[in-house]
């Protein structure tokens, strides 16, 4: 599934891509709703494409619906989440970033940092946040998608599999996809001069077919990605670092807060986690706790 608009899906065939409506019978069968990324069977009645089926996930990039309370899916069978950041404005949201991470880990999707907009003078916090991730075991890129500077290593990461660019609004991915599909053309919005925010330019999910194999999906500016549907109990595999620590812990069930015996928090204590890491998964563990309330 490339996108889907006004209740029209655009699906990439092996005979080429075409439109297809979605059949009654598959909505209430599966109470899945189909998503960009998803794989479907389609069937032709009449010259009129239609969905049949919706097949099994491997992986899905999630948000939770505020106002509806139920998952809405980003993305489907993801294989690779880009995260991007600017070099310069807007400042990173550190938050927003270790949320995505998390996530992706928790779904078994593979995690990258893409830092956009080096030729624009990085300065700042910046060298020293990306440290943070590189120490975390993240891989991390600096590319310009305005010099084409480090872009080389991003088509060798982005080859074969199904990305997600995301992130905050303002940082560049629009910008990323023109400069790795010229063809796309996408519109690029400026950075608001008086908060430093971004303007969203992306107003819906979609993926594109890249070049060099695989798919791209851009995602509209992420203000808020809930935990969807996470045990606080498992939250902490969300954070790579912490895996070396907590099978020492010494309940099975430990969340690494106030237990006795958490190795995780000894570990941030002796600087072998870092500290904005740890402050970041204990918000999280708040969000994850106060869901499960609810």
């Amino acid at each position: 599934m490339l996108c889907i608009s006004g209740g029209i899906y655009t699906v990439e065939t092996p005979s080429g891509v075409t439109r297809a409506s979605l059949r009654g019978r598959v909505k209430r069968k599966d109470d899945r709703i189909v998503s960009v990324g998803d794989r479907v069977a389609i069937e032709d009645a009449d010259g009129d494409r239609r969905i049949t089926e919706l097949l099994p996930r491997r992986s899905a990039l999630t948000r939770h619906g505020v106002a509806r309370r139920r998952e809405q899916v980003i993305v489907a069978n993801v294989d690779q989440v880009v995260v991007t950041v600017a070099a310069c404005t807007p400042q990173p949201d550190l938050l927003m970033i270790d949320r995505l991470l998390a996530l992706a880990e928790l779904s078994e999707i593979q995690g990258l940092i893409v830092a956009n907009k080096i030729d624009l003078s990085p300065g700042g916090e910046l060298p020293e946040i990306l440290e943070r991730y590189l120490a975390a075991g993240y891989g991390v890129l600096r590319v310009s998608a305005l010099t084409g500077e480090g872009l080389e290593a991003l088509v060798d990461r982005l080859g074969e599999k199904i990305s997600v660019l995301t992130g905050q609004s303002g940082v560049g991915k629009s910008s990323l996809l023109n400069a790795l599909i010229p063809e796309l053309d996408l519109r690029v919005g400026e950075v608001g001069a008086r908060k430093g925010r971004g303007r969203h330019t992306t107003v819906a999910s979609a993926l594109y077919s890249y070049p060099a194999g695989g798919y791209v999906a851009d995602t509209p500016g992420l203000q808020y990605l809930s935990l969807w549907d996470v045990n606080p109990v498992t939250l902490g595999q969300g954070f790579v670092e912490f895996a070396s620590f907590a099978s020492g812990c010494r309940f099975t069930d430990c969340r690494h807060r106030h237990e006795p015996g958490c190795e995780v928090h000894a570990a941030v204590d002796r600087g072998e986690i870092r500290a904005r890491r740890y402050e970041s998964y204990l918000g999280l563990l708040d969000e994850a706790e106060g869901n499960l309330s609810r």
